[in-house]
This record gives structure tokens, sequence and C-alpha cells, in this order.
């Protein structure tokens, strides 16, 4: 008699044998997720001080609504000025990818340009199509004159923020009405 027809006959004659092994390997299971969720919540306790930070949601285009979720995240793995309360109608200065923890240097606003910079009125006909927060060059007279950040646009003009280096030279083209402006990509 081969080996197959013993052990069905033994367990047709002990059907507890078969609810033994049964119990068994359901406790074999539960143990081995109970460890790994033991295991996960150890890594977790080690990794400290959690933080709870703006994620975006999805790709984000410069001078689009910026739409983010709320994550923890352990204080060690966060950049230093990681966003940790989104204003309520946030814009965003750059384009961001989905997933990537926001940082103040992505959201448009008045903290975009640095503080010592200059803002001017730069008429808007013929600068290409500008959002808040992109970075420009900006040429007059037929040469580049220096790099500048857009601080807001209109219909007539747009507001392009320029190093203090650069300001005298940016009025005297504007005063010729020699500026253009070209997106940096």
């Amino acid at each position: 008699m081969s080996l197959l027809p013993r052990v069905r006959l033994l367990l047709a004659r002990r059907p507890w044998l078969y609810w033994l092994f049964v119990a068994v390997c359901a406790g074999l299971a539960w143990l081995g997720v109970a460890g790994a969720q033991a295991r996960v919540a150890h890594q977790r306790d080690q990794w400290g001080a959690t933080r709870r930070i703006w994620v975006a949601e999805a790709d984000l285009a410069a001078g689009t609504p910026v739409h983010a979720v709320g994550r923890d995240y352990p204080v060690a793995m966060l950049p230093g000025s990681a966003v940790t309360s989104l204003p309520a109608n946030a814009v965003a200065a750059r384009p961001v990818a989905a997933g990537e923890v926001l940082v103040a240097a992505d959201l448009a606003g008045e903290s975009t340009l640095p503080a010592h910079w200059l803002v001017f009125a730069v008429p808007g006909d013929g600068a290409p199509r500008l959002l808040p927060g992109e970075h420009v060059e900006v040429f007059g007279s037929g040469q580049r004159w220096c790099e500048g950040i857009v601080a807001g646009t209109t219909d007539s003009h747009v507001e392009v923020g320029v190093d203090p280096g650069c300001a005298t030279s940016m009025s005297a083209q504007l005063a010729v009405a020699a500026v253009t402006l070209a997106r940096l990509p």
C-alpha cells in the first residue's frame, strides 16, 4: 500500500489529526504576519520624531494651484525648508513632480524673490506667456543683461524681479523700450 492511501485512511479514522494540521498551519501564518508587523513597528520607532509635511499629489506646472497631501516623515529625512503648513491658495513657483516633498522655493508668493531684488514692470507684448516664479533672461538693445524672476503678470505687462546690480541697466533699457524677455528652460 502506498503512502497517500495510508494517510487518507488515517485521517478518515482520526479527523482531529486533520484539524490539528490546519490549526498548526494557521498558527504559523499568524506568527509570520505578527512578526513582520512587530519588525516594522520597531523600525518606525528607531526613526525618531516625525513631522507632518506636504507632498505634491500630482505633477504641477509653474503657476498652477498646488494640490498636496500631508504625510508624516522622520525629521532626519526632511529638507530644512520643507513646507509644514500649506497656504489656502498656494501656487507652484516652479514645476514639481508628483510625490515630491514641497519646499518653500516651490511656492510662489512674496518670498519667491530674494529680499534685496527690485521689481520692474516690463511691457507684455512680445514676451512669451510667463507665470509667476518662472526664471527669465533679460535682453536689451540686442544683448543679454541679466537673469530675473517673474513676480507677477497682467494683461499689459510682466513684473520681473532682478538683482540690484542689473537694475540700472534694466531701467535704462526700459526707458528706450528695448527690453525683451526669454523664458529659461
